[in-house]
C-alpha cells in the first residue's frame, strides 16, 4: 500500500509519539501532532485505514492506537530523519575512545560498553575474522619456575597471550632460543597457514629440548587458532531486565539467546556493509519478537571489517541511536586504520 503525505505524516507521528511516552495515541494527540492541520474526524478516519491496512494496532477498545512492527519497517525505511550528533557529543565519544587507541582490543571492549550506556540498551561488537593477519612477532616471558607467557602480536596490533606449564623448571636460554625459532619459522606468515605439522617440524629442530618444551609448541599452536578467530564482546545486558517494554520471563529469553557467542557473531557479520535495521518479528528468531537490531561496519584499512551493533525494544529512539552507532563505528575503524599503518 503506497501512503499518501498525510498518512505519512500520521504513522510518523505516532510512531515518534509511541517512541516517547510508550502509550497508545489519540486522534486529538495527532490534531496538535499536526498543527491542527486537519480535523480530528479526518484523523480518526485515517487511523482507521492505516489500522485495516497492518500499519496501526488497538491494544484496547477504548485506547489510541499504537503503530505495528509494519509501521516502524516504513518509518524507519521511509520516514526516519536521524539528527546529527553535536560536535561536543562527537568530542565526548572521542576522548573516551582515544583512551584504548593504542590497544585493538580494549578499544573494541570500550567501544561496545561506550554504546551501551550512551544507548541504554545491549551492545555488541565483533572482530574481523583475523585469519588473513600475519605474525609480527613472538616473545616467551619466563613468568614462574615452570610457567611460561607466549605471546603472538600480529600486524594489525592485537596483542594475543596464554600461559603454558612445563613438566620441567625453565632455562631462560632455551627459551631465547626457542623464541629466535619462532620467530624465524612463523613472523610474516599468516595465522591460517600456521598449523600442528608446523609445530611438529619446530620440535625436530629444537633437538634434545623439544620433547621437553613440546607443551610450549602446542600452546603457541593453540594460541594462533584462537587469535585468528573472531571476537564477539556484548555490552549492557542488564540495560534489557531494566527496560520497561521487556517483561521478566521475555528478557531472559533474550539474554539466553544473547549469551551464544556463535549465534552473535553470525548475525553481526552475515549482513553486507552499511546500516542495517533488523526488527524482532523479521529475524524467524521468537525470543526477538518486540526487539529491534541495528547493525553497520567498521573498516580496518582497506582489508577487514569488524561490526558493531545494537540489541533493545522495538521502541527505541533510532534517530538518536543511529548516528551514535554510526559515529563511534567510523571513530574505531579510524583509530584501528592508524594503529594498523604505524
Amino acid at each position: 500500500m503506497e501512503l499518501g503525505a498525510r498518512k505519512q505524516q500520521i504513522v510518523s507521528a505516532i510512531v515518534d509519539a509511541y517512541i516517547r511516552t510508550g502509550e497508545p495515541i489519540g486522534s486529538k494527540a495527532l490534531v496538535c501532532a499536526l498543527d491542527q492541520a486537519v480535523s480530528s474526524a479526518t484523523i480518526r478516519n485515517d487511523m482507521a485505514d492505516l489500522a485495516a491496512a497492518g500499519f496501526l494496532a488497538q491494544p484496547h477498545t477504548s485506547a489510541g492506537r499504537v503503530p505495528t512492527a509494519k509501521a516502524f519497517r516504513f518509518y524507519i525505511d521511509r520516514l526516519l530523519a536521524c539528527r546529527p550528533l553535536s560536535e561536543a557529543c562527537q568530542h565526548e565519544i572521542d576522548e573516551v575512545l582515544g583512551t584504548a587507541s593504542g590497544d585493538p582490543e580494549k578499544l573494541i571492549a570500550v567501544a561496545s560498553e561506550l554504546l551501551a550506556n550512551e544507548t541504554g540498551v545491549a551492545a555488541i561488537a565483533a572482530t574481523p575474522d583475523q585469519k588473513g593477519f600475519t605474525v609480527r612477532k613472538i616473545e616467551l616471558l619466563h613468568i614462574g619456575p615452570r610457567s611460561v607467557a607466549v605471546l603472538l602480536m600480529t600486524d594489525n596490533g592485537n596483542l594475543h597471550s596464554r600461559v603454558c606449564r612445563l613438566d620441567v623448571e625453565c632455562e631462560a636460554a632455551v627459551l631465547v632460543q626457542i623464541a629466535e625459532h619462532l620467530n624465524r619459522e612463523f613472523a610474516g606468515k599468516a595465522l591460517s597457514e600456521i598449523g600442528v605439522a608446523h609445530a611438529q617440524r619446530l620440535l625436530v629442530q629444537l633437538g634434545g629440548y623439544g620433547l621437553s618444551y613440546a607443551p610450549l609448541l602446542t600452546s603457541f599452536v593453540d594460541l594462533v587458532r584462537e587469535s585468528a578467530q573472531a571476537d564477539v564482546r556484548l555490552s549492557g545486558q542488564l540495560n534489557l531486565l531494566q527496560h520497561p517494554d521487556y517483561p521478566l520471563d521475555q528478557a531472559r529469553s533474550l539474554l539466553s539467546l544473547l549469551s551464544r557467542r556463535e549465534w552473535l557473531n553470525g548475525m553481526l557479520t552475515a549482513h553486507p556493509d552499511g546500516l542495517r535495521v533488523v526488527l524482532g518479528s523479521e529475524s524467524q528468531r521468537p525470543e526477538l519478537n518486540g526487539s529491534c537490531i541495528i547493525m553497520t561496519r567498521y573498516a580496518l584499512g582497506n582489508r577487514a571489517n569488524g561490526s558493531l551493533g545494537l540489541i533493545g525494544p522495538v521502541r527505541m529512539d533510532y534517530a538518536q541511536t543511529i548516528p551514535r552507532l554510526q559515529y563511534v563505528a567510523q571513530s574505531v575503524g579510524r583509530l584501528l586504520t592508524q594503529l594498523f599503518e604505524e
